[in-house]
């Protein structure tokens, strides 16, 4: 588990948060914004994925079409739809986790 950490933080690295894939983003998502947060989850901040939801651009990861034109815009290379899909996953399961007041959260927000 250690490895996969690492190797993904390593990917999110990569990136020089020059905003071409957010350019070329159908849905809008500010990615740089969004790797951020990722990268933070990763360093042992849990609840930081509740940060998804306040982004400030109009698209959130769970927006992803998975078309791909983040990845074909990277100049560096990064594989930035399967970095974006891995958050959308995981901002979808936070949806459905009990809040800590034992509440499950809100599906709208």
């Amino acid at each position: 588990m250690k490895e996969i950490r690492v190797e993904t933080t390593h990917r999110i690295r990569l990136c020089k948060a020059c905003g071409m894939c957010s350019k070329n983003c159908p849905a809008q998502i500010n990615i740089p914004e969004a790797l951020g947060i990722y990268e933070e989850y990763l360093s042992g901040d849990m609840g930081i994925l509740e940060k998804l939801d306040e982004m400030e651009s109009s698209g959130k990861p769970m927006d992803c079409i998975e078309c791909g034109a983040c990845s074909a815009h990277c100049p560096n290379g990064v594989d930035v739809k399967e970095l974006v899909r891995e958050l959308a996953m995981m901002q979808s399961c936070q949806r459905l986790i009990p809040s800590r007041h034992g509440r499950q959260k809100e599906m709208g927000r």
